[in-house]
């Protein structure tokens, strides 16, 4: 499961809120005649930058917070509600794509659950590089596969 740090929002967002708030509270005591190198109210520079610097990144965690909870309630959902089934690996080979030094694996599957007939399905998931000796071609492994939609599985490793 997906789990962020609070102390990474803190680390991330608090700098720049503290920026734009700065701004703000020097636009409001900068005086109303001073202008920019380009002629503009220094003010209003000052009262937009500042908004930049507090809104954008309120957007950018909140947009990262829901892209990784929607992640967790997927695999949630799947752990929980998903039809247990088991994969046979035909073939595994990896990517060459690392994330936290850990490898994608793409793996071709033949998948079977009480409910369906068997299925070949290609399938990419992060390993852990310290479990590739343990999931060779030909071992089956525990899946869950979603109700509706029988592409959308999560391995048991």
């Amino acid at each position: 499961m997906w789990k962020v740090s609070n102390k990474l929002w803190i680390i991330t967002t608090a700098p720049l809120l503290v920026v734009g708030v700065g701004m703000i509270l020097y636009g409001l005591m900068v005086s109303p005649e001073a202008l920019t190198d380009d002629g503009y109210p220094l003010s209003t520079f000052l009262f937009t930058m500042g908004g930049a610097f507090i809104l954008f990144p309120i957007i950018g965690a909140l947009g990262v917070y829901y892209y990784y909870k929607r992640i967790k309630d997927r695999e949630t959902f799947l752990l929980n509600d998903g039809i247990r089934g088991e994969a046979e690996i035909l073939s595994r080979e990896q990517t060459g794509t690392y994330i936290n030094e850990q490898p994608e694996v793409r793996f071709k599957l033949l998948i079977s659950t009480p409910f369906d007939e068997p299925y070949e399905l290609e399938h990419k998931e992060i390993v852990n590089l310290l479990d590739m000796g343990s999931i060779p071609v030909g071992r089956k492994v525990p899946v869950r596969v979603h109700p509706d939609n029988p592409k959308d599985i999560i391995l048991i490793l």
